[in-house]
């Protein structure tokens, strides 16, 4: 009698949860590193761009665990196998572009690299929440439309934050005010999808609420101060933990609808 298939799915979980973690440290140092030349041109920051490599360079490892594991598992390659090969071929991008662009990239490089680096968190954890494995939560179906226009706003915000700090000028008071008024957008429907779901007991809504109101908190504690410097950073990873949260909400959602 032939042995079943070993089962994938924890191991699964933990890379997809480690290689968002790591993804998330990429982000908030190239966010600590970009903020910091926009003060200082000539600021070498050798810690924190050791720290951006490393990170990156193990979100590369985790990500490729994700996919070997998708196609070595039919469950799983039904479920995410797209997902993860398309988590594999963005992180390869950026690193071709990384290496090709180096320390100094052009402008269009620079918003390809950051927005490139929101969409990989985005899509981790996406997978995260699409794998996860546990009782189905009801009011998710009620919600998963919502979640998803949710998501997607958060996608364009990214890019619209995204092309701000690298193609745009900060000055120019048409790109800053859609940047706001898209960033109040994002922020009321994840509100609102955290008070939801705080009514039903899910986790993850505490998460949402926060996030939710501290990223325009930080933005406007900011741009009142001149670009504060804790209130500049705050902002963008504030709306990078926005993203990642409605990512993982719609992976949720899109698993308890469609359960293995």
């Amino acid at each position: 009698m032939s042995a079943s298939p070993p089962d994938r799915q924890p191991a699964f979980e933990r890379a997809a949860g480690v290689a968002l973690a790591l993804m998330f440290v990429v982000v908030a140092a190239s966010a600590f590193i970009r903020l910091t030349l926009a003060a200082d041109a000539s600021a070498t920051l050798p810690i924190a761009r050791g720290v951006h490599r490393a990170a990156a360079t193990f979100t590369a490892v985790a990500v490729l665990l994700l996919a070997l594991l998708a196609w070595r598992s039919a469950a799983l390659r039904a479920r995410v196998g797209l997902a993860a090969g398309a988590a594999l071929l963005l992180t390869l991008a950026l690193s071709a572009l990384g290496v090709a662009t180096g320390t100094t990239p052009p402008p269009p490089a620079q918003f390809a690299n950051l927005f490139g680096g929101l969409a990989l968190l985005a899509l981790l954890a996406w997978l995260s929440g699409r794998a996860q494995r546990s009782a189905p939560v009801p009011v998710l179906d009620t919600l998963a439309q919502l979640t998803r226009v949710a998501l997607v706003l958060g996608l364009a915000q990214a890019a619209l934050g995204a092309a701000l700090a690298t193609l745009w000028s900060a000055s120019d008071a048409i790109a800053l005010t859609l940047h706001v008024l898209s960033g109040l957008v994002v922020a009321a429907f994840a509100f609102a999808l955290g008070i939801r779901l705080a009514g039903a007991g899910v986790p993850i809504a505490l998460g949402l609420i926060g996030a939710a109101l501290a990223a325009p908190l930080a933005g406007s504690v900011s741009a009142l101060l001149e670009l504060s410097p804790a209130a500049a950073l705050a902002h963008p990873l504030f709306g990078a933990a926005t993203l990642l949260l409605l990512a993982r909400l719609d992976g949720r959602a899109s698993a308890s609808q469609r359960p293995a």
